[in-house]
């Protein structure tokens, strides 16, 4: 009897090992579970906050680009104003220039109350005119002694060269010998660049280097400074196109203009 009882306490005991034994597996099983849990969540939340990073870096960057851009469409919005501006200004000058040139022409078309006549024969002139270093060319009922500006002038300059003076004293003659009484005009002209200072604009240039011309015919040449008058074009007036550097000197140019109105005395 008193085997029997011990069998069934050492049964008892030895399955009570077993079921901790099973217990014990589980709560590992189940922690290394937890684990797996725990690392996969910190392995996302470490992407996450990267991913994070990366957006605003890339936030930053754009709101950089954006105020790049805005810097930039205001200094557009800036010069079109001044672009404005000067193109305003601008054509008041060539307004105010066509006012004067016109009141001048007039006036110095009435000479003592008598009109000027003009003269047909003009033209027929224009084969015996011949002056190295110029071109002369009809235009309507005008002649036309074009002389480069660059065979003239200091680059952007009033100032002439000093090889200039032997081609205004050839044009001095021709205009003395050949259109003795016929009215002058003296027109500077220049390319489609921006003016270098002193000059604020391409028509001061050309308005000054035309007076230097006329200076110079004036005093050296003997023509009347009665019979000439200056105008200054700009670059309004080019007869070629700008396009390229060898157009841009062609027109950069002063003109000898003769009218076919005798001017009078």
């Amino acid at each position: 009897m008193f085997r029997f009882v011990a069998a069934i306490l050492l049964f008892a005991f030895a399955a009570g090992c077993t079921g901790d034994a099973a217990l014990r597996q589980q709560a590992l099983t189940a922690q290394q579970q937890q684990q797996a849990q725990i690392a996969e969540f910190q392995r996302r939340a470490s992407g996450l906050d990267a991913n994070n990073q990366d957006l605003h870096a890339q936030i930053a960057q754009s709101q950089q680009q954006a105020k790049i851009l805005q810097d930039e469409v205001g200094l557009l919005k800036k010069q079109l104003r001044d672009a404005g501006e000067q193109l305003s200004l601008a054509q008041q000058q060539i307004a105010a220039t066509k006012q004067e040139n016109t009141t001048l022409l007039a006036s110095t078309r009435q000479r003592g109350g008598a009109m000027i006549t003009p003269n047909n024969s003009l033209q027929q002139s224009v084969s015996q005119i011949q002056i190295p270093g110029a071109q002369v060319r009809v235009d309507g009922d005008l002649i036309r002694i074009e002389i480069p500006a660059d065979q003239m002038f200091m680059t952007g300059t009033n100032q002439l060269h000093q090889n200039a003076y032997a081609t205004l004293d050839q044009v001095a003659n021709t205009v003395r010998q050949q259109f003795p009484r016929n009215l002058i005009g003296v027109e500077g002209h220049t390319d489609n660049q921006p003016a270098s200072p002193p000059f604020a604009s391409q028509h001061q240039l050309s308005a000054s280097m035309a007076q230097a011309t006329f200076d110079q015919l004036s005093a050296r040449g003997q023509i009347p400074a009665n019979r000439m008058f200056v105008v200054g074009h700009g670059g309004n007036h080019p007869v070629v196109s700008n396009a390229t550097p060898a157009g841009q000197a062609r027109n950069r140019r002063i003109d000898i203009v003769i009218y076919p109105d005798d001017a009078g005395s």
